[in-house]
């Protein structure tokens, strides 16, 4: 046992109660693997996807923590794996009450402060270390590869735009490959947004923030609900119809309704987004 840790000590009961937690819970509609336990916040998850999340929210917790004009981020006092899963001890933080006009105001402002984030070296696409991207477009809103490159992610984009074309003439090819990445939260659910209790936006929830080509994030807040439709006005301002004018947004709809009955969401490529050659033994996936 670990003297500097005192998180370590409760690792075996947090084990249990996150066991049982799911085993009753795990078929109720609406199912999270979240609990309250000894006044903190646990969250835990399969370790291949949960442990990107966990360094997503680790890292911009400290980075928030030492900047009071950013959102505020929950610190995670410790993480652990056991067996293939890993755990989050969270803090928990006292949320308030606003008016929706200012709660949408603040998390505008909040998107905007993860818009100035620049991309760490090392990511190509998606959150820090070994995650997929996500975003709605994609289905089951996870990519379907690691893809490698921007470029690569245009590719396979305009693979399913091909597709459509054949029944929409005049859909245009989408051209991302020139764009910024943005730290996008593609989940604009407002549950993954607070207020606490000094007034400060709070961001909760980074199993879908990632970095991904301006497009794509733009697609995230016009198109996507009613709610970030709202936030989107605030964020974009007078550019806001040039945006929803771009042939890209119009595309990527189109894409969406594609991918949602593929048979193979990969389209028969590869992360690179060439197709896969039939020598390699490989069938180049029917939609």
């Amino acid at each position: 046992m670990s003297l500097d840790n005192p998180f370590v000590a409760l690792e075996p009961a947090i084990i249990a109660a996150c066991a049982n937690h799911e085993k009753d819970n795990f078929t109720v509609p609406g199912y999270r693997r979240l609990i309250s336990f000894a006044n903190y916040i646990i969250k835990f998850g399969d370790s291949r996807c949960f442990s990107s999340e966990v360094q997503m929210h680790d890292h911009f917790a400290k980075v928030t923590e030492k900047d009071l004009t950013a959102p505020r981020v929950p610190l995670i006092y410790h993480s652990f794996k056991h067996g293939h899963l890993t755990f989050a001890i969270i803090e928990p933080l006292q949320l308030i009450p606003v008016a929706e006009d200012i709660f949408v105001q603040k998390v505008a402002d909040a998107v905007l402060w993860m818009y100035s984030q620049t991309c760490p070296a090392g990511v190509t696409l998606g959150p820090l270390g070994s995650g997929f991207a996500w975003h709605e477009v994609f289905k089951d809103y996870r990519a379907p590869l690691p893809f490698t490159s921007i470029v690569a992610l245009e590719k396979y984009l305009n693979v399913a735009v091909s597709l459509q074309q054949r029944r929409q003439k005049d859909l245009a090819n989408i051209s991302i490959s020139g764009e910024r990445l943005m730290l996008t939260q593609s989940d604009m659910d407002p549950s993954n947004f607070g207020i606490d209790d000094t007034g400060r936006v709070v961001i909760f929830d980074f199993c879908e923030i990632g970095w991904l080509p301006e497009s794509l994030a733009n697609y995230t807040l016009l198109c996507t609900g009613q709610f970030a439709s709202k936030v989107g006005a605030r964020v974009f301002g007078d550019h806001l119809d040039s945006v929803r004018a771009s042939s890209n947004l119009a595309s990527l709809v189109q894409v969406k309704v594609l991918l949602c009955m593929a048979a193979r969401p990969t389209l028969g490529l590869d992360k690179d987004g060439n197709r896969i050659s039939k020598n390699d033994g490989s069938m180049v996936g029917r939609v």
